[in-house]
């Protein structure tokens, strides 16, 4: 078990790093004569076939920062290699892997939208390329593996958000239900409307500003949870790491949610935030996909520290 949780511990600290041991490990399947349960019968190991599963396995090096894309890349290197007649087995896990991708980090219907159109497409080079009128057996077993996929992937999205509030509300709670310790009365929520407060503290004893950018609208309570501690955390390592140095804080609401950039000058001195200090980096990742979003981090060309996150929550449309 403790072997088991270094791993995990390692895999959340470097996403990137699995997530390209992952492309190479299907590279690699995808060359071998091997076959998954409904997939495609095993076809000559040609350069096409090189390539299109270099492509459709490559792409899920990048699959967590562009989800979607990386749905439509995998889609459209299996159908081709499929009409092609080059298709290998384990290349239809690219796309049953990118749809899950998509579940964890969009919300319900985009999920659902994205992964039923990229079964339809295998589905149907599926049906063209073995020549069957209707569903044949091997092509509703291909279509589950979607289905597994997108229904998996959103179960763990919906875990994450779950945990993430309620991690949030038993910190909440730990801070507010003992009046007889703190002598004050139960703190304001945390949220984007105390935004100014947040950073105007902050100002106290560093030179902050912050943006507003789009529309504001109200978010999903454990998004705007989310998107606070983000902001404070990175303040806080910017204090701690770059003390002195000007801080922007810059919020953008779009249509699809809401992305969350603060940015600081730097010092000559100071040293990359370490992943000890407060949350840290994997910590404010796991927050920020806790809810269905990204967030990337890293020294800034011009000098200073960026943390980026952007977070989904779709705007509400009338019918």
């Amino acid at each position: 078990m403790g072997r088991l949780a270094e791993w995990r511990r390692i895999a959340r600290a470097h996403p990137a790093v699995v997530d390209a041991l992952l492309a190479a490990a299907l590279f690699v399947a995808g060359l071998l004569p091997v076959n998954p349960p409904g997939g495609p019968p095993e076809a000559p190991l040609t350069l096409a076939a090189v390539l299109l599963a270099a492509i459709g396995s490559g792409a899920l090096a990048v699959r967590r920062r562009h989800p979607l894309p990386v749905l439509a890349l995998t889609t459209v290197s299996v159908v081709l290699a499929q009409l092609a007649g080059v298709a290998r087995g384990p290349m239809v896990l690219t796309v049953a892997i990118a749809a899950y991708t998509v579940a964890t980090r969009a919300d319900r219907r985009t999920a659902a939208v994205a992964g039923l159109v990229g079964a339809l497409a295998v589905g149907a080079a599926a049906i063209a390329t073995l020549g069957v009128v209707g569903l044949d057996p091997a092509v509703v077993v291909l279509l589950l593996w979607f289905g597994v996929a997108v229904a998996v992937g959103d179960a763990v999205r919906s875990r994450r958000a779950y945990v993430a509030v309620r991690e949030e509300g038993a910190r909440r709670a730990e801070r507010t239900l003992r009046p007889e310790e703190t002598g004050a009365p139960t703190e304001p929520a945390p949220s984007l409307n105390r935004l100014d407060a947040l950073v105007e503290g902050f100002s106290t004893g560093q030179p902050a500003r912050w943006t507003v950018a789009g529309q504001p609208r109200p978010l999903p309570t454990e998004v705007d949870v989310a998107a606070y501690r983000i902001i404070q955390e990175s303040l806080t390592n910017a204090h701690r790491h770059a003390p002195g140095a000007a801080v922007a804080v810059r919020l953008r609401y779009d249509p699809d949610g809401v992305t969350i950039e603060v940015r600081d000058g730097g010092t000559e001195t100071s040293p990359p935030p370490e992943p000890s200090a407060g949350l840290g980096l994997p910590g404010l990742r796991e927050r920020a996909e806790a809810v269905g979003g990204t967030l990337t981090a890293g020294p800034r060309p011009d000098g200073g520290w960026s943390v980026r996150a952007e977070l989904p929550a779709a705007e509400e449309r009338a019918e």
